[in-house]
């Protein structure tokens, strides 16, 4: 067994199946989440979208059942009768009429009563019947309802309120609005009004908004009962279950809860519906089971797929390491005869492949070998124990700064402290860029480099070039990323500076405005057209920018990169055009140690 592992031809076949083997998986695991996460997303987003809308549209019902019972108050008729009671079959009719049109105000209203204080008589309208008798059924119930509100009750049986019709009713699902009557302005009560609504006006706005056949829709009032549900049975009950606790407790007027905030194998929904006198929740429930179905089908047909090809694999690689490993398995027991003495074994060298040619050299090589144990030879080494190194070519910056420091000296020796100001900027340019311990500077020692660097540039252009400051003092101890400053100027001497009569101006402002730090480097030079700006602008904005892409503008793209790295998304990079001709570009970022600028 040890023997089989170590076999080149068992490696061979392991490394290639594993090779096949795993990145197919992977695929298929990675296809797998993927595609899950996808579903999931896409289902969120569509059946948040889809519950806005039923919200609405119930919305709209449960306004249109309200303003229903405000029919009352707008029937000038009724004013008398509601507050004195029915006095002869007029007033009877008017009440009728009244009744006939709250009934008809909205789709699915079962019957509407209407109970007079001063007769204690309540008038019934029962799905066109018409009908009076006396009852108090619902006094106490509407007796803690604040004045001109109204009250919704969550899914019930229906009943007459006690007055009598023959045949007697069938009870029906319904819910209820209980809105007290006033003798307007004041707040003396003359009745009430009852409106029951079937449940199947629910059932028709929610239709559209789940699957039955795989998906569950509830209504839950405030309390947590089910004014309506996709199983009739929940209809009217508390389930008091942990996910309807976790639903009515959850934040905002909208969103979606997983298993893990509500313990149901499945995501939920919801969306609330709030009135003044009505807090309803609409919530769906999506089973996982069926929300990655499609997912799964997906990874069964992908994993198909890849045990097929994982077979075809398996054979061709069965076969190549065979034809692969069998030269050398010949070539290994012609060894083995070799060892045992018999040096004239012949070897096949009839392939042309490599393995063809590693046995011709051994071949040679074993030729050769006769023909040196015949001749007596002896093949002496000799160590070298004292060779020299090459030194490698490498100039300490010390060296440099040391040979700059004795350069400037025999300037001033020789009377040219011109020269010696231009070496020790340079010295002075050379120190700060090697100093490789500090990656993030105040932002006065960057400008003191951009001020060395200046320098030599003023002894290069001389007068055609003048330089201008506007720095605000408190910004001097903000700390800075090395090297952001400089670049900036640099890109005015490579790509805006012109060899012309006219003086190149170039501006270095900075000022601190509240928890940002502005640096703005504006010049006079040839400037960038608006669509070379336009390009230089969505580079810069481009997140997955990689620093040291992007031709000319690798200085720019390198600055926005490491201003990121440091400050986050907050630091910015923007070029202006400038009238009539010159660039201004403008570095912002944040100020993350207010105690380095009181210092």
């Amino acid at each position: 067994m040890t023997r089989l592992r170590t076999s080149v031809r068992y490696k061979l076949i392991s490394l290639m199946l594993l090779s096949i083997v795993i990145p197919i998986a992977a695929s298929i695991f990675v296809t797998y989440l993927y595609t899950k996460e996808s579903v999931r997303d896409r289902a969120i987003a569509e059946n948040t979208r889809l519950l806005a809308e039923g919200k609405t549209n119930l919305y709209n019902f449960l306004t249109a059942v309200n303003n229903a019972s405000l029919i009352l108050y707008s029937n000038t008729n009724l004013a008398g009768i509601l507050a004195n009671g029915v006095a002869d079959n007029k007033d009877r009719s008017n009440v009728y009429t009244a009744l006939q049109l709250v009934s008809q105000a909205a789709d699915k209203i079962y019957q509407v009563l209407l109970y007079l204080d001063k007769d204690q008589i309540g008038y019934l309208m029962y799905q066109g019947n018409f009908k009076s008798g006396e009852t108090n059924e619902l006094a106490k119930e509407t007796a803690d309802i604040a004045p001109y509100a109204s009250r919704t009750v969550a899914t019930h049986w229906s009943t007459s309120y006690g007055v009598r019709f023959f045949p007697a009713s069938k009870p029906e699902l319904v819910f209820s609005v209980y809105r007290p009557l006033y003798r307007v302005p004041t707040n003396e009560r003359i009745g009430f009004l009852a409106i029951d609504v079937k449940v199947a006006a629910l059932q028709k706005l929610s239709a559209q908004l789940y699957d039955p056949n795989h998906e569950d829709l509830y209504i839950l009032d405030d309390a947590g009962v089910v004014v309506y549900a996709s199983d009739a049975a929940a209809i009217g009950k508390d389930p008091r279950q942990s996910w309807v606790r976790s639903i009515l407790g959850a934040p905002g007027a909208a969103g979606s809860l997983d298993r893990k905030a509500t313990g149901y194998n499945g995501i939920i929904l919801y969306d609330r519906v709030e009135m003044a006198d009505l807090h309803w929740t609409i919530v769906k429930r999506i089973p996982n089971p069926y929300l990655y179905a499609h997912a799964r089908k997906l990874t069964l047909i992908n994993t198909g797929i890849a045990v097929l090809s994982l077979s075809v694999a398996t054979a061709a690689v069965l076969f190549v390491s065979i034809r692969f490993t069998h030269p050398i398995k010949k070539l290994i027991r012609s060894i083995n005869k070799i060892q045992t003495g018999q040096l004239e074994e012949p070897i096949d060298v009839s392939r042309q492949d490599e393995f063809g040619q590693l046995a011709k050299r051994f071949q040679t090589m074993m030729h050769t070998i006769n023909d040196l144990i015949i001749q007596e030879y002896k093949l002496k080494l000799a160590n070298q124990t004292n060779q020299l190194k090459m030194l490698q070519a490498q100039i300490n910056p010390h060296f440099i700064n040391n040979a700059l420091q004795s350069i400037g000296t025999s300037a001033l020796e020789h009377d040219a402290p011109e020269v010696y100001e231009l070496v020790s900027s340079l010295g002075q340019m050379m120190h700060y860029s090697m100093n490789m311990k500090d990656t993030v500077v105040p932002l006065s020692q960057e400008l003191d480099y951009v001020d060395h660097y200046l320098l030599l540039q003023r002894q290069r252009f001389g007068d055609k070039l003048k330089v201008e400051y506007a720095l605000d003092e408190r910004a001097g101890a903000v700390p800075i990323p090395k090297m952001t400053v400089q670049p900036l100027v640099e890109n005015y001497f490579k790509h805006g500076f012109h060899q012309s009569q006219r003086v190149g101006v170039l501006r270095i402002g900075t000022r601190l405005r509240g928890d940002e730090l502005h640096i703005v480097i504006e010049d006079n030079g040839r400037g960038i057209p608006e669509d070379g700006l336009a390009a230089i602008r969505q580079a810069l904005s481009d997140r997955r920018q990689e620093p040291g892409a992007g031709g000319d503008r690798i200085g720019l793209l390198n600055v926005m990169f490491r201003l990121r790295l440091y400050c986050g998304e907050r630091a910015e990079l923007r070029l202006e055009g400038r009238s009539p001709q010159g660039l201004r570009i403008t570095m912002t970022l944040p100020v993350t140690q207010r105690e380095e600028i009181a210092g």
